[in-house]
C-alpha cells in the first residue's frame, strides 16, 4: 500500500486547475481486497492488492445565484463541483464490474442537484444509482451492463451541486472509492472479489479561488457534465422558490424483492440484537452466494432486526426463489446447532423457538421499485412489509416451533412460480391466507409456509 501521505498531496491548493500532471491528481490511493487472510499465529488480516485508482483534483464552479435571491453577506453559496476518477487497468483477463464513488462533505455542506442522475444508464450501457440528494454523504455507483459487461476504467466523473454558508471560506470533505471486480478461472467459474480504498482522501478548493460559472454556457464538454450546469441554471431561472425543482421521479423497475425479519429480536439484550444482527447479514449473504445472485448488484437496505433485498434485474426467478429459502433455513440451522453447542459447554438448555435461536420470517414479491434518495420506494414495497410484518404470518411461525424460516410468497407471485409446478417449488405445505390492516386500509392474499428443512422442495 502507498504511503497515507501520497492521499494527501496537493489537496489543499486552489482551485486544483494546475497545468502540471502532478498538479491535477488529489491522490492515487490503492485498492484492498476486504477477504483479507489472517497470518499463521494470528495477527491483523492481510489485503492484497487488486488495483489503484487516480482521483483527480476536485474542480469547482462559483454558480451565479443572485437572480433568485438577494446578494447578502451571509446569502449560502452554491458551486458546481466535480470529481473526477480513473481507475487502474487491470492484468489477467480482470475486469472492472461496479464501482462506488463516495463523498463526504464537511459540515454544513449539502448537495442540490446530483449528476449523473439516479437511474441514469450511460451510451456505453452503464447503469449509475445515486443517493444523497439533499445530504452531506455522496455516492455514486456505476455498475457494468448486463452479466458480462465491463466497466470502462478511464474518464470518469461525478459532480455535485453544493450549497455551504456563507462563513465557509472552501468546498472541502473526503473521497474514497470501492469496486468489484471480475476475474475467470477454470471450469468458466468467474471469481468476484471486493476492493476498497484503505483511507478517505481528503480535499479543499478555496472558494475565492473557484472558476465563475458561465451562463449560458458557449458550447458542451467545457468540463465534465456541462450540460449540466445548463440544466441547473436554466431550472434557477424558472423556479420561483428558492430551491431547485429537481424532483424528477426515479424510474420504476419490475424487481424481484426479498424482506427478512427477526422473530423476538426486541425481547433480546443489546449484545445479543448485535449477535442476531450479524446471523441475518451472513446468512443472507451465504443464500445469495449459494444460489448464484451476486450481492454488490441487488439493492440493499437494512431495518435494523430485518432486511430488504431488491434483485438485480433479469433473474430466474424459478431457480433463485427455491435457491435462496433453502440457503436461509440452512444458515439459520447452522447458526441454531452452532448456539445450541454453546449452550451446552456451558451447561445452559435450549429448544426451538427460546430466546438461544434465531428464527426469521420472510416475505417475497415482485413489483415496480423507485431507488429513492434514502432507500428503495413503490407500492410493491410497502406490501412486502406489510405481510412479512402481518399477525397470519407471526402466527404461523409462532405455531411452528420446529422451524427456523417461515417464507410468505405474494398471491401473483405464488401463481407464477408455486402453482404451475417449478422444481423444487412444490405446493404441500402452503397455506392461504388473507391479511387486513384496517389502520392502513390494506388488504391482500399471501401464501406461508414452515420450511423445514433444506432440502424440502
Amino acid at each position: 500500500m502507498r504511503d497515507n501521505d501520497t492521499a494527501h498531496t496537493g489537496a489543499d491548493d486552489g482551485r486544483g486547475d494546475g497545468g502540471a500532471a502532478h498538479g491535477d491528481v488529489l491522490g492515487t490511493p490503492d485498492l484492498l481486497a476486504l477477504d483479507g487472510v489472517v497470518p499463521k499465529g494470528g495477527g491483523q488480516p492481510v489485503h492484497d492488492r487488486i488495483g489503484g485508482v487516480s482521483l483527480g483534483r476536485p474542480l469547482a464552479y462559483a454558480l451565479r445565484n443572485q437572480a433568485r435571491r438577494p446578494a447578502t453577506a451571509d446569502a449560502d453559496r452554491e458551486f458546481l463541483v466535480c470529481f473526477p476518477f480513473d481507475l487502474e487497468e487491470l492484468p489477467g483477463g480482470r475486469r472492472y464490474e461496479q464501482v462506488t464513488l463516495t463523498v463526504h462533505l464537511a459540515d454544513g455542506m449539502h448537495a442540490l442537484s446530483l449528476d449523473p442522475a439516479p437511474g441514469t444508464v450511460a451510451a456505453d450501457g452503464t447503469e449509475i444509482s445515486v443517493f444523497g440528494l439533499g445530504r452531506q454523504r455522496l455516492r455514486w455507483t456505476f455498475r457494468a451492463p448486463g452479466r458480462g459487461g465491463a466497466l470502462r476504467p478511464d474518464g470518469r466523473w461525478a459532480q455535485a451541486v453544493v450549497r455551504m454558508p456563507a462563513s465557509s471560506a472552501d468546498v472541502s470533505g473526503r473521497v474514497s472509492l470501492s469496486t468489484t471486480t471480475v476475474q475467470p478461472v477454470l471450469g468458466g467459474a468467474l471469481r468476484r472479489r471486493a476492493a476498497q480504498t484503505p483511507y478517505d482522501t481528503p480535499f479543499r478548493i478555496r472558494a475565492a479561488e473557484a472558476w465563475p460559472a458561465v451562463t449560458p454556457l458557449m458550447h458542451q464538454g467545457a468540463f465534465p457534465g456541462a450540460w449540466a450546469l445548463a440544466t441547473y441554471e436554466d431550472r434557477m431561472r424558472e423556479s420561483d422558490g428558492p430551491e431547485p425543482d429537481d424532483e424528477r421521479l426515479p424510474p420504476g423497475l419490475r424487481r424481484l424483492c426479498l424482506a427478512v425479519d427477526i422473530e423476538k429480536y426486541s425481547a433480546r439484550d443489546n449484545a445479543d440484537m448485535v449477535r442476531l444482527q450479524r446471523v441475518l447479514l451472513r446468512t443472507l449473504r451465504a443464500a445469495c452466494e449459494r444460489v448464484g445472485v451476486v450481492w454488490e448488484r441487488c439493492g440493499r437496505q437494512a431495518q435494523g432486526d430485518g432486511y430488504l433485498l431488491v434483485l438485480e434485474p433479469d433473474v430466474d426467478e424459478t431457480r433463485v426463489v427455491p435457491g435462496l429459502l433453502n440457503g436461509l433455513t440452512a444458515g439459520l440451522a447452522a447458526a441454531n446447532e452452532r448456539a445450541a453447542g454453546a449452550n451446552s459447554v456451558a451447561g445452559q438448555e435450549s429448544s426451538p423457538g427460546d430466546l438461544g435461536s434465531v428464527r426469521m420470517r420472510a416475505s417475497l414479491h415482485q413489483g415496480i421499485v423507485h431507488e429513492a434518495d434514502s432507500g428503495y420506494a413503490g407500492s410493491a414495497v410497502v406490501a412486502l412489509f406489510r405481510v412479512l410484518d402481518s399477525d397470519p404470518v407471526r402466527r404461523v411461525l409462532a405455531e411452528s416451533p420446529g422451524t427456523d424460516l417461515v417464507a410468505a410468497f405474494s398471491d401473483t407471485l405464488y401463481q407464477d412460480l408455486v402453482d404451475t409446478g417449478y422444481e423444487g417449488l412444490s405446493a404441500v405445505g402452503f397455506e392461504k391466507v388473507e391479511i387486513e390492516i384496517a389502520a392502513k386500509n390494506f388488504t391482500a392474499v399471501a401464501w406461508v409456509r414452515a420450511m423445514r428443512s433444506a432440502g424440502e422442495g
